[in-house]
């Protein structure tokens, strides 16, 4: 029997500023815009990673709290680890940690509206 959910289609993030924040997804991490409505967009990371962004008046960053400690909302995959690292301090990303488990390395870190982010890199 085939399963009854194929994939995942989008993830949602809150946003304090939308143009702000279509503009920052699209320069420091890749995304392209495929739909922008005002109040929210539709970016996209290809192959096919889609992200719906909400302006929210009230505003609260994306959250995963375990045992007390904040953990990014999700991970990207990054086969350019130091120039994302590197692009983020340009771009003057707050940075949250680099870390290197010898299977791979993490990068954590914040968009401009405080969404708490990672991004990994697997050791070949």
């Amino acid at each position: 029997m085939a399963p009854v959910v194929t994939a995942l289609d989008h993830l949602q993030l809150p946003v304090t500023s939308l143009d702000d924040a279509i503009a920052w997804y699209a320069d420091v991490l890749g995304f392209r815009v495929l739909t922008n409505y005002g109040a929210y967009a539709m970016v996209r990371l290809e192959p096919g990673l889609d992200l719906m962004l909400w302006e929210a008046a009230e505003y609260t960053p994306m959250q995963v709290v375990v045992d007390g400690e904040t953990k990014p909302a999700f991970f990207l995959k990054t086969e350019r680890f130091d120039d994302l690292t590197a692009l983020l301090e340009q771009k003057r990303a707050r940075i949250a940690g680099v870390e290197d488990l010898g299977f791979a390395r993490f990068l954590k870190f914040h968009d401009p509206s405080g969404n708490f982010l990672g991004a990994i890199e697997f050791k070949k």
